[in-house]
């Protein structure tokens, strides 16, 4: 089960597409989202544990959508209604047809100290904090097998559940005064929403062996360094504007290629060998000879005469 150390709470695409990103195609789903799945009515009473909301705002003409954490007063501390709020989320993006990637940002100085403490602490007798643990389990776990091109933007703490959320994204990349750490073990645990297995996938065994075990503060230096993240943003930036536009390398094909070059990678890693390579073939056929692959070699061989 993921938490976060009390002393944290007791102290508590392109510039013109990120403006766009209030206008025209712009779909929002905040703290409007059903109170929890239809498949997950066993998890409602984790709509008792309120406060916060997950807002998504999603734009069908550039394919972008960002998630953001909205419990500011909590350092975006997760609640159960958040959680479930969460799960909906998710469930919505796998159905996005038009999306091609999600940034992943906290409101706010804080990216996510993870689990609401005082939730937490109603639940250490429970067999409510198993189930809680499984709820996050597998919707972080399908966070990071969407079809989508993902990052989490991280501006201030990522601790504990947090730290293990960001690890759900393809990508981290981090500001100047951001730091990630994975606390479990100081609290008496160990990583339970997947982020354990996640980081050591990321950064290898020793390196993960070293962070879990010590809980100590990886800096956007060292987070670069062993390949936890993958850019500092520069100090003054709009963290979602320069995230966008630091995406666009990887967004800039047709919807439908970005969507099945991030399928192969997740059956890549996730799947055995003989279905990975079948699930790759099946991705092919999809997108051969479509508008993509026909403006391509039709450019191509413009260029060879």
């Amino acid at each position: 089960m993921a938490l976060f150390c009390s002393s944290v709470i007791k102290r508590a695409l392109v510039p013109k597409l990120t403006r766009k990103l209030g206008e025209c195609h712009l779909h929002t789903c905040a703290s409007t989202c059903a109170a929890a799945p239809p498949d997950n009515v066993r998890y409602s009473w984790l709509s008792a544990a309120g406060g916060g909301a997950v807002d998504l705002t999603k734009d069908d003409a550039s394919g972008l959508a960002v998630l953001t954490l909205n419990n500011p007063e909590r350092l975006n501390a997760v609640t159960g209604h958040m959680m479930l709020q969460l799960g909906d989320i998710v469930n919505d993006l796998k159905e996005w047809k038009n999306g091609k990637a999600l940034i992943v940002r906290g409101k706010g100085r804080s990216f996510c100290p993870g689990a609401d403490l005082n939730m937490v602490y109603n639940m250490l007798d429970s067999k409510q904090g198993r189930e809680m643990c499984s709820f996050m389990h597998r919707t972080l776990t399908e966070l990071h097998r969407l079809p989508l091109i993902s990052v989490a933007a991280i501006d201030g703490p990522a601790i504990g559940g947090g730290a293990e959320l960001c690890t759900a994204t393809d990508f981290r990349v981090m500001t100047e005064r951001a730091d990630i750490k994975f606390v479990q073990a100081l609290l008496g645990i160990v990583p339970g929403w997947g982020g354990g297995t996640r980081l050591t996938r990321l950064v290898g065994r020793t390196r993960a062996l070293d962070l879990l075990s010590s809980g100590r503060t990886i800096r956007p230096e060292e987070a670069v360094e062993i390949g936890l993240a993958s850019w500092i943003i520069p100090t003054g930036r709009d963290v979602v504007e320069a995230t966008t536009e630091w995406l666009q390398r990887y967004t800039r094909g047709r919807t439908e290629v970005v969507r099945a070059v991030k399928n192969v990678v997740v059956a890549g890693t996730e799947l055995p060998v003989e279905e990975a390579l079948a699930k790759e073939a099946e991705q092919f056929v999809n997108v051969w000879g479509g508008p993509a692959h026909v403006e391509a070699i039709l450019k191509s061989m413009k260029h060879k005469k």
